[in-house]
């Protein structure tokens, strides 16, 4: 049973590590990937692990049944998910994307019922090697991102998931100013702004684990630290070249939140080398910023062509979201079908075809869920949260994540519309 436990647990390390992969086999091809239907890898990968994680507790006779709070409103939110799949117009669609959502909560099971009755101190998992499977894999993103930033172009390798992304075509996310259009960064990730979210969860652990570190005796200290450091300031560069305000705007948060508590904490050693870091980031980001000041505005202002036409959309997506949920407040218009649904009342004969591209989600996770699932799957949500926030046994870094996450959620779909986004939003649900 031990050769099961340890072949299970670096299976384990080894999903978190591939995660932002998106190597995949396309059963349905489509436009975009909000009605494309396909298998990755890594759901394989965590299915296995799954399937070698119950052999091992089922031959366990330490093993106990215990049902948390937070998982009957997991239940009650995956229920009214299913429930949706009876009401939506692309029926296998709305199967696939709760199909997604299982993966995650199988995701984030295993995370929940690894760590333990006692935190970490029985776990099946180590956090330490969690926590440096999910840099390790991030900063491989953040070395292509920042790559591709700097050649403003892309390769495409479909092993590995990548697709090409050229600034000159439409649809490519890009930064307009007089220069011309620059290409932003997207990783192996479908778009800038999922590697800005999965930079920026991953920046402010970092943040976390090299303030607290008061000491260095041992010389595994000195080189974990050093490479934190390198982790750090590259994926600070790499969430710059992002371009992704949303996610910019969420490490800020973070970023204020874990201040504070290190404030709240009164260890002015610790409180000091984090404020130490916050001034070196602004010092260091300043220096890459400088020669791109001019795409920097173009972000921040609302008088660019592109920037106006973000706003306008941001704000045709929000009407948009609340005409479907007063059509169909109480079960929604399908798990997974909200730009169908869009399309079809906008009189497109084919879903699938290509003037489909012209529907996104709307830009709100909550808003999201309740239009596709309805009001009581957004409740037992709502109470999912909730619950995390206020379980005793979560790390300390915690509120932290949580503040940023809840950006994310407010100014963003893919944590939701997207099955990475869906894996992801469980990784970090789990890991705190």
């Amino acid at each position: 049973m031990t050769c099961l436990k340890k072949i299970t647990e670096y299976l384990f390390y080894l999903f978190i590590f591939l995660l932002p992969w998106q190597t995949k086999l396309i059963l349905r091809p489509a436009p975009t990937n909000f009605t494309e239907i396909s298998l990755y890898a890594t759901h394989f990968l965590l299915l296995l692990i799954l399937l070698l994680f119950f052999i091992y507790r089922l031959g366990d006779k330490k093993s106990e049944i215990n049902i948390p709070t937070l998982w009957y409103f997991l239940a009650g939110w995956e229920l009214f998910i299913f429930i949706s799949i009876w009401f939506a117009p692309d029926s296998l669609l709305a199967a696939y994307h709760y199909y997604s959502f299982l993966i995650g909560v199988a995701l984030f099971f295993l995370l929940y019922a690894g760590r333990g009755s006692d935190g970490y101190e029985d776990s099946f998992f180590a956090k330490g090697k969690i926590i440096g499977s999910f840099l390790a894999g991030v900063f491989i993103q953040a070395i292509l991102g920042i790559a591709q930033f700097l050649n403003q172009s892309s390769f495409a390798c479909k092993y590995l998931g990548l697709a090409r992304h050229d600034p000159s075509a439409l649809g490519t996310s890009v930064v307009e100013v007089t220069s011309g259009r620059w290409l932003r960064a997207y990783g192996g990730l479908d778009h800038p702004n999922i590697l800005g979210g999965v930079l920026a969860v991953a920046l402010l652990i970092a943040a976390y684990l090299l303030a607290k570190k008061k000491m260095l005796h041992k010389r595994r200290e000195v080189m974990e630290s050093i490479l934190l450091f390198i982790f750090y300031f590259i994926s600070l560069f790499a969430l710059f070249f992002t371009f992704s305000r949303a996610a910019w705007l969420a490490l800020a948060v973070g970023l204020l939140i874990l201040l504070v508590y290190f404030i709240r904490r009164g260890d002015k050693w610790i409180t000091g080398r984090f404020i130490a870091l916050l001034f070196f980031s602004a010092l260091l980001l300043g220096i890459v910023v400088f020669p791109y000041q001019d795409l920097v505005m173009a972000r921040l202002s609302d008088n660019q062509p592109l920037e106006q036409k973000s706003i306008t959309e941001r704000e045709t997506y929000v009407g948009q979201a609340l005409s479907i949920i007063k059509n169909q407040p109480w079960l929604g218009a399908g798990s997974g079908n909200y730009t169908t649904v869009l399309a079809r009342s906008a009189g497109v004969k084919d879903p699938k075809g290509s003037t489909v591209w012209n529907y996104q989600p709307v830009h709100d996770v909550f808003l999201l869920i309740w239009a596709e699932s309805g009001i009581f799957a957004l409740l037992f949500f709502l109470g999912f949260l909730f619950w995390q926030i206020k379980k005793d046994r979560r790390e300390p870094f915690a509120p932290a994540i949580l503040g940023l996450l809840l950006i994310l959620l407010l100014f963003d779909h893919w944590l939701f519309s997207l099955p990475f986004g869906l894996l992801f939003l469980f990784l970090v649900l789990g890991l705190i």
